[in-house]
């Protein structure tokens, strides 16, 4: 099996799992950003269907990050204190997120099309802010008072 039937297997599974977590998301923000990255699981197959037929590949940028900074503004403790049951589940999304971002690294050197070496960092770049956007829901999940009560997104704990 070649990197792109690969790529295109793990979108849709991606896209799979985010639609699945849409299903099972306690609240209506968990819901939207669980589509907006389903969605851009989406993009990134439909750009890998374009890579293997050699053909051109459609532009995809994500705003993904940003639009779920402004849903998680909006949240309460209590939209967090829900979602604590599902945090083995979106522990499992951030190693889906890992094992993407691994793997297309590896493929990035093979890749000789300049166009499609520049669509694959792209995507790269992608689902590595899909794997912090992952990581801080786990550390909202985890800690909902501190950071309801004192944390900006984004900002990390030192460690």
């Amino acid at each position: 099996m070649e990197l792109f039937d690969i790529a295109i297997r793990m979108e849709t599974e991606g896209a799979a799992f985010y639609r699945d977590l849409v299903a099972k998301a306690t609240s209506e923000g968990f819901k939207t950003i669980f589509t907006m990255l389903a969605e851009d699981e989406d993009r990134h197959k439909a750009t890998f269907e374009a890579m293997k037929a050699n053909s051109d590949v459609p532009a995809s940028t994500s705003d993904a990050s940003v639009r779920a900074t402004q849903i998680f503004k909006k949240f309460s403790k209590e939209d967090f204190l829900q979602e604590e049951k599902q945090l083995s589940v979106y522990e499992e999304a951030l190693e889906i997120e890992l094992k993407s971002i691994e793997f297309y690294s590896e493929q990035h050197d093979l890749v000789t099309d300049v166009k499609q070496k520049r669509a694959l960092s792209k995507i790269i770049e992608e689902e590595r802010r899909h794997y912090d956007l992952i990581d801080d829901i786990i550390v909202m999940v985890e800690r909902p008072e501190s950071w309801v009560e004192d944390a900006e997104f984004g900002v990390r704990d030192d460690y």
